[in-house]
């Protein structure tokens, strides 16, 4: 039981320390595209490009948080509710709108290591979607046995 707790802590910890990170990278950001700039052929620009990398970053946070809620509602022992599978939607959704505008600012600058990171977001998706689905059966078949007698 304490092993439990003791994950679920750590996990929102270091999700605080994603969130810090991505705040940290949100200054850093012009400069590390400049930097790859420097070294690449360029043909969107750097404001371009820096509305991409912030539109990612966005995202980014934006899964942290749901992904905070959904630890907080698992230690509040609400595991198999439907809050959980929207959450897990939610998530998904971040994977699949940062693995779309990672391929298109891939396709558009050609670096293949966005192409990668793209390729990782979307196969992450695809997980949580598969998982989105098995939370929701799960609490279909919950919501079932709580009504049988």
């Amino acid at each position: 039981m304490k092993n439990k707790e003791l994950s679920i802590l750590l996990s929102k910890g270091l999700i605080f320390l994603g969130m810090a990170m991505a705040a940290a990278m949100s200054i850093w950001l012009p400069s590390c595209i400049g930097w790859l700039e420097e070294y690449y052929y360029k043909p969107l620009g750097h404001v371009p490009s820096c509305i991409m990398g912030y539109a990612v970053m966005a995202l980014a946070i934006v899964l942290l948080v749901f992904l905070y809620l959904l630890l907080r509602n698992i230690s509040q022992k609400k595991v198999f509710v439907k809050k959980n599978a929207d959450i897990l939607g939610v998530i998904s959704a971040c994977c699949f709108i940062s693995a779309a505008i990672l391929f298109a600012w891939g396709l558009i600058t050609f670096l293949e290591v966005i192409f990668l990171v793209a390729f990782i977001a979307g196969f992450m998706g695809i997980i949580l979607h598969v998982l989105k689905n098995v939370f929701e059966e799960a609490v279909s078949i919950k919501e079932e046995s709580d009504y049988t007698i």
